[in-house]
């Protein structure tokens, strides 16, 4: 087979990535991020349960792994949902893919990935391609504050950690990819229940439930994940590669942005884009 399946399952996982921004935006319009997070997250836990194969007994050592990858995520989708509930979604899946700059530098540290001059170059043009996309324009600009720029970039952060934790885990050979994203899911949803008890936060769960995005976003999370988990059981997968091929996410975003929610400076913004998966590409290849 000349094309290993890992790269094929994380090519999907880029493709359903991109696509689940604009989801998650027709979502935030009718409700709050807690109550958005915890939806979105609970019916895919429901959904996994019903896949699930393999052992449901962890050791202490494994349930912690997952309950570190789970508080990451919980951390990161909060500053990301909170994020996109006030920029346009092009604004979005462009900035996210600064996470190939926290991934790359995690995986060197690490796993132990190389980093050469190809990868120097390759961060010097991810850098300068998100700068040049976020570098406000003096007409027709959407306008938002820079808070959630850097909400975004923080998210992106909190998203390598757990990419770092999924290969690891996933390395140690314990556990399935359904059981991971079996607990994983529910860890997740415990985790955001009690930040909306702890905040008082508005539970607005019925009119959640009755958006038909929800499940399809929820239904996208899980099978996208499943893959994700997958891809990174093969021994033969590299952190650095996987990141390259779902930064394609980014231009499935920007252009449903154009299409959904008619969003400026789009040519732009895919130069940006391009520039930036060059980048990586050159660092990957």
């Amino acid at each position: 087979m000349a094309v290993s399946y890992w790269i094929v399952f994380v090519i999907f996982y880029g493709i359903l990535k991109g696509s689940r921004e604009p989801m998650k935006k027709a979502v935030l319009s009718s409700v709050n991020v807690p109550t958005a997070l915890f939806a979105y997250t609970f019916i895919g836990f429901l959904m996994a349960a019903f896949t699930v194969k393999g052992s449901l007994v962890l050791s202490g050592y494994t349930f912690f792994l997952v309950a570190a990858k789970s508080f990451a995520v919980f951390v990161a989708w909060t500053a990301s949902f909170a994020a996109l509930k006030k920029v346009p979604v092009s604004v979005y899946g462009i900035t996210d893919m600064s996470r190939v700059i926290f991934a790359t530098i995690m995986s060197v540290l690490f796993l132990h990935e190389s980093l050469t001059v190809k990868g120097i170059v390759s961060l010097i043009l991810v850098a300068g391609g998100l700068y040049f996309a976020n570098k406000r324009q003096s007409d027709g600009e959407e306008q938002f504050s820079m808070k959630y720029t850097w909400l975004i970039i923080f998210s992106c952060f909190m998203n390598a950690v757990s990419g770092i934790l999924d290969k690891y885990i996933m390395s140690l050979g314990v556990i399935t990819s359904s059981v991971l994203q079996f607990y994983f899911m529910l860890m997740l949803s415990v985790m955001y229940i009690a930040y909306i008890v702890i905040k008082k936060e508005k539970f607005q769960l019925v009119t959640a439930l009755k958006n038909p995005w929800l499940y399809t976003l929820s239904l996208s999370l899980v099978f996208g994940d499943r893959l994700l988990f997958a891809a990174n059981s093969d021994p033969e997968s590299l952190v650095s590669v996987m990141t390259v091929v779902k930064q394609s996410s980014a231009i499935v975003t920007i252009i449903l942005g154009k299409l959904i929610y008619n969003e400026k400076n789009i040519r732009r913004k895919l130069i940006c884009a391009g520039v930036i998966l060059a980048g990586i590409a050159l660092a990957a290849f």
